[in-house]
């Protein structure tokens, strides 16, 4: 039974997952396993991964899954530990696993740690969605609220207690709401700069609809799944114009109308998966967000920066 075991998600992009996959092929031992979840490539990323990497586990959904595509190689992950990494990137290594397994080990409530994300080519610091100035914190470790689905890891027993990504998100917010479950289950979630990976852009990074509709419709799903009436309607009056003044700025309005329109179409369903957090939860999330940094760091971060990278 491996201690640790490596998920990592790729969608079409076999050179890049092929650099990966080298760094992490001297890392497979018996106590580390690799899952690979090919997210209905059509690439030849399949045929790629069972010739070059055949001890590693290939796993390919029926069809594209997005982002939840990891709760594929969740599920099927066998060790005590599981780290999940998107396919670029990389410098995951022997020194960063033993730190991981250092933290879970010296702390039981310790559900979840996420990675200190730099950019492959500019070495700042990216990806970041942690509630503090990351100009300020990133060289810290601290408790979050917020999940960096690709460069993350979970005590398995955790995920066990309180599911995985909800699998209608697609993609966005689906570290958030499984961060409210693990949170509310009494567990914390730490970021630490002791494990550092590089994020490898595409050069082209792809700008376009998906995140303006996906931000907005699972915004409404997210409160609805995870919480009480009240915070409901404070997250939707404090998230909704954002997303509409970012989606009016880039031109997909359209989008952003669809995703209202589709987010509260599918509400009954939503409704049937509702199980909100407790107040206690409520109140500690609420306290993690007090040291967010203020109006004018989102503003130069987002409103006068065009556009997003996937």
């Amino acid at each position: 039974m491996p201690l640790f075991s490596i998920v990592v998600l790729t969608y079409n992009r076999k050179e890049v997952l092929a650099e990966l996959l080298q760094q992490l092929d001297g890392l497979t031992s018996p106590v580390v396993e690799v899952v690979v979840v090919d997210n209905c490539s059509t690439d030849g990323t399949e045929e790629f991964v069972r010739a070059s990497f055949p001890a590693f586990t290939l796993v390919r959904p029926p069809e594209n899954m997005g982002a939840v595509g990891r709760n594929r190689g969740m599920a099927v992950a066998r060790g005590r530990f599981v780290i999940t990494i998107d396919d670029d990137i990389l410098g995951l290594d022997a020194t960063a696993i033993e730190r991981i397994g250092s933290m879970f080990a010296v702390d039981s409530r310790l559900g979840a740690v996420c990675f200190r994300v730099i950019d492959h080519y500019s070495g700042l610091v990216c990806n970041w969605c942690h509630p503090r100035d990351p100009g300020t914190y990133a060289e810290f470790s601290f408790e979050t609220n917020e999940i960096t689905e690709g460069a993350v890891a979970f005590r398995k027993e955790v995920l066990d207690q309180v599911g995985l990504y909800p699998d209608e998100f697609f993609i966005s917010h689906e570290g958030a709401d499984l961060a409210a479950r693990i949170i509310d289950r009494g567990y914390e979630i730490r970021y630490t700069p002791q494990v550092t990976v590089s994020h490898k852009y595409a050069q082209n990074a792809r700008p376009g609809w998906r995140r303006y509709y996906y931000d907005t419709r699972n915004d409404f799903w997210l409160a609805i799944r995870n919480y009480r009436p009240l915070f409901i309607m404070l997250h939707l009056v404090r998230r909704l114009p954002a997303t509409f003044i970012y989606a009016v700025r880039d031109g997909f309005l359209h989008y952003w109308v669809k995703a209202v329109g589709d987010a509260l179409l599918h509400l009954p369903e939503m409704m049937k998966q509702r199980r909100p957090i407790s107040r206690e939860t409520h109140l500690k999330l609420r306290l993690l967000n007090k040291e967010k940094p203020g109006l004018g760091f989102y503003l130069k971060r987002r409103l006068f920066a065009r556009r997003v990278k996937i």
